[in-house]
């Protein structure tokens, strides 16, 4: 085990395909006081050697575990022509649409406030006549606005957990908009993720500290052995108060240059899209 500084105290926190790797490497003088030949014997390796290469960075560096945002991260940021079609459909122009829209959004992703009277509120300041068929239809793009895959990002988390990270989810997430992504049939991938929060299961919203910390409860980290990406600043201020390593996620190129100079992280799959 290296004696480097910062490295030690990963000594019990050794990725599994470090683990196989060190099974596999017999020492020479054990393999010939068996008879065995070893050329034969290292002819098998059991791990590859960009996996192994990756494994040895994991070790590195003192991040093991990665923390997706949903919304901007895994999936793309809202898709403005739905925005545009829900202020309409509000009567709404959009710079008043966006404030009233984001007044009491934590309160629908905690799980207290009903879509039903989150977009009831907001037809009564614009002076609207709600109606089931009217918040069905508006409820509707805004869940459509905001489920748009990002795959290069999906494909990343991949890469990582097949280089020895463990990866999770902690997102703000209403029940309505959860209920929809689950009933599309194309998020079978979200069961990858080895902890997975979304705010409306645990009456909990980013970015209050509760609901970090569970989420390092969950995996049994400590916050400095965890990075956590979002797109919005104050969620990533949220997540360096109670110690948490986090990056503001703009674009998957521009966030690579930092993940991979500052955190030794296997960046493939978001520089170029392709799967390592």
């Amino acid at each position: 085990m290296s004696t480097q500084p910062g490295i030690s105290h990963l000594s019990l926190r050794i990725p599994p395909y470090y683990v196989t790797a060190i099974r596999g490497a017999r020492p020479p003088n054990r393999a010939r006081s068996r008879g065995e030949n070893r050329t034969a014997y290292r002819a098998r390796p059991l791990v590859s050697f960009p996996a192994f290469f990756y494994t040895l960075r994991a070790l590195q560096s003192r991040i093991t575990t990665v923390i997706f945002d949903f919304g901007g991260v895994l999936g793309h940021p809202q898709d403005p022509e739905r925005a545009a079609t829900m202020a309409s459909l509000c009567g709404l122009p959009m710079e008043r649409f966006r404030l009233l829209y984001a007044r009491d959004r934590l309160e629908l992703d905690r799980g207290t406030l009903t879509a039903e009277h989150y977009w009831g509120r907001i037809l009564q300041e614009a002076g609207v006549a709600s109606s089931p068929e009217l918040v069905e239809r508006i409820e509707r793009e805004d869940a459509l606005g905001w489920t748009r895959v990002n795959q290069r990002v999906v494909d990343w988390s991949d890469e990582l957990r097949g280089a020895g990270y463990r990866t999770a989810i902690l997102s703000n997430m209403p029940t309505d908009k959860l209920s929809f992504m689950r009933a599309s049939g194309r998020m079978g991938w979200i069961g990858n993720f080895e902890a997975v929060i979304f705010s409306c299961d645990v009456a909990l919203v980013k970015p209050e500290p509760a609901i970090y910390r569970l989420c390092l409860e969950m995996l049994a980290v400590t916050p400095g052995e965890c990075i956590f990406l979002d797109d919005s600043p104050v969620n990533v201020e949220g997540a360096r108060a109670v110690g948490i390593n986090a990056l503001l996620f703009r674009s998957a190129e521009e966030s690579a240059v930092e993940l991979r100079s500052q955190w030794r992280l296997p960046v493939k799959c978001l520089v170029d899209g392709v799967h390592a």
